[in-house]
C-alpha cells in the first residue's frame, strides 16, 4: 500500500510541476486575472509547500510526526530556507525571478524523491 500511494504522490508531484511551469511560463498574460490568480496559486503551493514537504518525509518517518505537524514544518522551513537561498544565489549573480526560486524548488523536490526512491529500494531489499 504504501508503494502505491508514494506513486500516487509522485504522480501528483509531476503533474502539478508541469502545471505550475506551464502557468508561470504564461507571463505574457498577467492581465488576465484567472491566469495571475492561477500562476499565484500553483505557484505559491509548489514554492512554500511542496519542496519542504518532501524534505519531511525524508528526514522523519511516518510515526514520527503526524500531518499537521508535517505540514507546519513544510511552510516554516520553505518560508526560511527559499529566500536565504534565493539570497545566495543572487549573490553569485544569478538572477532572482521566478525562474530562479521555481529551479531551486524543483531541486530539492528532485534531490529528496531520489532520496525516498533509493530509502525505499533498501527497506524493501531487507
Amino acid at each position: 500500500m504504501k508503494q502505491a500511494l508514494n506513486k500516487k504522490l509522485y504522480l501528483f508531484t509531476l503533474i502539478f510541476t508541469i502545471w505550475t511551469f506551464f502557468l508561470l511560463s504564461l507571463s505574457q498574460y498577467q492581465d488576465i486575472m484567472i491566469v495571475n490568480l492561477l500562476r499565484i496559486l500553483f505557484a505559491s503551493i509548489f514554492m512554500l509547500f511542496l519542496p519542504w514537504y518532501y524534505v519531511s518525509l525524508c528526514a522523519f518517518r511516518e510515526k514520527e510526526i503526524d500531518q499537521l505537524e508535517r505540514f507546519a514544518l513544510s511552510f516554516a522551513l520553505s518560508i526560511s530556507i527559499i529566500p536565504l537561498a534565493s539570497f545566495y544565489l543572487n549573490l553569485i549573480w544569478l538572477p532572482l525571478n521566478q525562474w530562479s526560486v521555481f529551479a531551486i524548488s524543483l531541486f530539492v523536490v528532485a534531490i529528496s524523491i531520489v532520496y525516498l526512491h533509493v530509502k525505499n529500494k533498501k527497506w524493501t531489499q531487507k
